[in-house]
C-alpha cells in the first residue's frame, strides 16, 4: 500500500511564512513507523515547508495546489493529522482530493478529531474514517481493514457506513502503555538537511496528569502520564547526533517533569554525553536542586505556562499553581544559565479587572534576558471542560489567533461561521471583561516583546513597575487618537512610539529606543525583492524593501547599556545625552541587522528611493566631492549586502 499522511498547517505567531514551523511532526513520523511494520510505504506531505520555499502560495489556489501535488504521489490512501487552527486546510484538501478521487480512503486523526468525530463525519462526507486518541498500535490493523471496510473489531475508531452512511463507531480509547515497545522514528520522511533546523525534537512522553479547564491535553491522552525510559531516550538521541549532526534537543512531553525521580534517572544517564536539551514543566514540579541537577545534564530551556497571575483565576481555571513559586524558581533556572518561557493567558469568562492586572503585572516584573514572557488569548477547544460548559455560547467577531489558518478561499468565512461546533478556534467565550480589552492585552505584550525585556521594564518605571498601568495608559491614549476604532483595529508599532513620545517627549531616549526596537523586530513579513541581487554599474538599482533608515536616533547601544548597568528602581535615567545618529536595518535576512550610519550614507541611500545606475550616482558623487575615491567598489559592497537590489522592469525602462 501507498499512504500519504498529510501534516498540518498552523501558522506562525509572527505572521510571516519564512518563520513557519518545518519541524518533523512526531505524530506522524510515529505512525509512519508503526505502517512500516506492515510493510506499509508511507510519504509525509508538508504544505508549511512547501510554502516556506515557494512551492505552495498562500492565495486561494493552495488547496487545489496541495491536492494536486498530494494526487501526483498516487497514494491509495490519505490520511490526515489535524489541530483546529489547521482544520480549515485539511477540511478544503480533503475536499477536492474527493471530487478527483471519490474511492481514495479519506483518514483523519489527532486531538482536534478525537473529540470531533461523529459532527465532522456528520458534517463533512469527505472523511472516511477517524481514528481517535493514540492510533500507535491499531494504526496497521486500521490499514488492512481498509478495503473492505472491516473496522468494526479495531477499538478507537469512527467511521460513516458505506451503505447507508450513518455513524458508526467502536468503544475504546487506544493508549501507548510502553513507549519504548513503540518503533523507532525514520525522520528521512523530512528532507532534513533543507529545513535549516538548530534543534530536532523527540518524543520523551505523553499525557498530563492535570485538569486544567481550558486544556485539551489532558483528554487526548487520558491524563496519564508516562515518559519513554533514560536507556530509550538516551539511544534515540545518540542515533540522531550520529545520522543528523545535531546535539540539541527539545523533548517534547507536556509535563516532562511530574516525576522527579524519572527526570534525576535521565539526567544521571544523560550527563556528560554533550547534549544540550529543552523541555516543559510546572513551577511545582521543580525545585532548586532538580533544576542543578538538570542543568549540569545539558538542559538549557524550560517552558513553563503560568496560564495567569491571578491567585483567584488559578483555582477557577484549576491550573492551581503557588504563585509564590514563579519567582523563585525562575531566578535559580536564570542562575544555572537555563532559559525560560514564561506563558500567561487572558480572556477567560470568568476574568475580571483585577485578575487582568494581576497577570499583566507578573509578566512586567518577568520582563528579563533570562525569560521570555508571553499572552496568549484563550481559545475555546473541543474535550475541555470548559468548552463542555460553555462551547454552546461562543461568539464569532472576525478576530483569530496568529495560529489560525487564514481564510483564503472563496468559501472560508462561510464555512467557519456556520460551522461553529468544528472551528471553535475562530470563535471565543463571552467574558466578564469587554473582548477589546484582553485583544490590546495581548497586543502591547506583543509589542513590547519587540522593544526587548531590559527597555520593556525601564518604560514601566513611569508606571511604578507595573504593566497593567503601562496597558491601561496606553489604552487611553489610543482611545483620545482614536475615539472610535473600526472592527478588527489593533494597536500598532507606530501608536506604541506615539504613546511613549506623548509621555516622555519627542526627544526623549525612551521614543529612540522605541522606534529602534518596534523596527528592527518587525513582525510584519518582510518583502522580498524578486530578483537577485547581482551587481552591474549601468543598471538602475533601488533601495531594498527589506531596509529601514531611522534618522534622529539617541545612540541605541549605548543607552541599552546604560539601562542594564543601571540599578533596578524606580527612576528613569536623566536625558543627558544631545548626539544623534541614524540606523540602517536590513530586515530581510534570516536576522535582521543594524549599522549606525553617518548623514553622508544616509543621502546616498535616500537618491535610491527611485532608481539610480550606480555609475551615474558614482560620477555624481565625485564631482560634487572631489573625491575620485568613490567608485564601483563602494556600491557593490551595497548591493552584495542585499541593501540596494534590481529595480523592477518597468521602472528600469522608464529611465531609458
Amino acid at each position: 500500500m501507498r499512504l500519504t499522511l498529510v501534516d498540518n498547517l498552523v501558522m506562525p505567531e509572527e505572521g510571516d511564512l519564512a518563520l513557519l514551523d518545518v519541524h518533523p511532526h512526531l505524530g506522524l513520523l510515529a505512525l509512519a513507523a508503526s505502517a512500516a511494520r506492515d510493510g506499509v510505504k508511507t510519504s509525509i506531505y508538508d504544505p508549511k515547508r512547501l510554502l516556506r520555499n515557494g512551492t505552495l502560495r498562500y492565495d486561494a489556489h493552495l488547496y487545489d495546489l496541495a491536492a494536486a501535488q498530494i494526487l501526483a504521489q498516487s497514494p491509495e490512501a490519505v490520511g490526515f493529522t489535524t489541530l483546529g487552527c489547521s482544520f480549515l486546510f485539511a477540511i478544503n484538501v480533503a475536499a477536492r482530493l474527493r471530487r478527483a478521487e471519490p474511492d481514495l480512503p479519506l483518514l483523519l486523526g489527532g486531538p482536534h478529531a478525537t473529540m470531533l468525530d461523529r459532527p465532522i463525519l456528520e458534517r463533512f462526507p469527505e472523511f472516511d474514517l477517524v481514528v481517535r486518541h493514540e492510533a500507535d498500535e491499531v494504526f496497521p490493523s486500521v490499514l488492512r481493514a481498509l478495503p473492505d471496510r472491516a473496522f468494526a473489531k479495531i477499538p478507537g475508531l469512527s467511521w460513516r457506513d458505506p451503505l447507508d452512511g450513518t455513524f458508526r463507531m467502536t468503544e475504546g480509547k487506544p493508549k501507548v502503555h510502553d513507549l519504548d515497545s513503540l518503533p523507532l522514528l525514520d525522520y528521512d520522511h523530512y528532507p532534513i538537511a533543507e529545513l535549516g533546523l538548530d534543534l530536532l525534537r523527540i518524543e520523551a512522553g505523553r499525557g498530563c496528569p492535570f485538569a486544567c479547564t481550558f486544556c485539551s491535553t489532558a483528554g487526548f491522552f487520558q491524563r496519564s502520564f508516562r515518559l519513554k525510559s533514560p536507556e530509550r531516550l538516551v539511544f534515540e538521541l545518540e542515533r540522531l547526533r550520529e545520522r543528523y549532526g545535531f546535539d540539541e534537543f527539545k523533548l517534547d512531553h507536556d509535563m516532562f517533569t511530574v516525576n522527579r525521580h524519572k527526570v534525576q534517572a535521565f539526567c544521571e544517564a544523560v550527563r556528560g554525553r554533550g547534549f544540550r536539551w529543552r523541555v516543559s514543566a510546572r513551577v511545582d514540579c521543580v525545585n532548586p536542586a532538580l533544576l542543578e541537577s538538570m542543568a549540569d545534564a545539558g538542559c538549557i530551556g524550560l517552558y513553563f505556562g503560568i496560564e495567569t497571575g491571578s491567585k483567584r483565576m488559578q483555582k477557577i481555571s484549576q491550573k492551581r499553581l503557588d504563585l509564590d513559586l514563579v519567582a523563585p524558581i525562575l531566578d535559580v533556572c536564570a542562575s544555572l544559565g537555563i532559559e525560560t518561557t514564561a506563558s500567561f493567558i487572558t480572556g477567560y469568562p470568568e476574568e475580571e479587572r483585577a485578575d487582568q492586572d494581576d497577570t499583566l503585572d507578573m509578566i512586567g516584573r518577568h520582563f528579563s534576558a533570562h525569560c521570555l514572557t508571553q499572552l496568549h488569548i484563550l481559545q475555546p477547544e473541543p474535550g475541555t471542560p470548559m468548552y463542555a460548559e460553555r462551547g454552546a455560547d461562543v461568539r464569532y467577531d472576525g478576530y483569530a489567533s496568529p495560529y489560525n489558518s487564514e481564510l483564503i478561499g472563496p468559501d472560508d468565512r462561510d464555512l467557519v461561521v456556520s460551522t461553529p461546533e468544528i472551528f471553535q478556534t475562530y470563535f471565543h467565550y463571552p467574558a466578564a471583561l469587554p473582548r477589546a480589552d484582553h485583544l490590546f492585552a495581548v497586543a502591547t505584550v506583543d509589542l513590547l516583546r519587540r522593544v526587548g525585556p531590559d527597555v520593556a521594564a525601564y518604560a514601566l518605571r513611569r508606571h511604578g513597575g507595573r504593566l497593567s498601568a503601562f496597558v491601561a495608559a496606553f489604552r487611553a491614549h489610543a482611545d483620545r487618537v482614536q475615539p472610535v476604532h473600526p472592527p478588527g483595529w489593533m494597536p500598532d508599532a507606530d501608536l506604541l512610539a506615539g504613546f511613549v513620545a506623548a509621555e516622555h517627549g519627542a526627544d526623549h531616549h525612551l521614543v529612540s529606543l522605541f522606534r529602534y526596537g518596534l523596527a528592527l523586530h518587525d513582525t510584519r513579513p518582510a518583502p522580498t525583492d524578486a530578483q537577485a541581487a547581482v551587481y552591474d554599474a549601468p543598471r538602475p538599482y533601488v533601495l531594498s524593501d527589506s531596509v529601514r533608515i531611522l534618522s534622529g536616533l539617541h545612540d541605541c547601544d549605548r543607552w541599552l547599556a546604560r539601562i542594564r548597568d543601571a540599578a533596578r528602581d524606580d527612576a528613569l535615567l536623566p536625558d543627558d545625552d544631545g548626539e544623534r545618529t541614524s540606523y540602517l536595518l536590513h530586515l530581510g535576512r534570516q536576522a535582521p541587522e543594524a549599522w549606525r550610519i553617518d548623514e553622508g550614507l544616509e543621502a546616498i541611500l535616500g537618491v535610491f528611493a527611485q532608481p539610480q545606475r550606480c555609475d551615474a550616482v558614482a560620477a555624481m558623487l565625485r564631482e560634487a566631492t572631489g573625491d575620485d575615491g568613490v567608485d564601483d567598489a563602494f556600491f557593490r559592497e551595497l548591493v552584495d549586502a542585499g541593501i540596494l537590489v534590481p529595480a523592477p522592469e518597468t521602472a528600469a525602462e522608464a529611465m531609458h
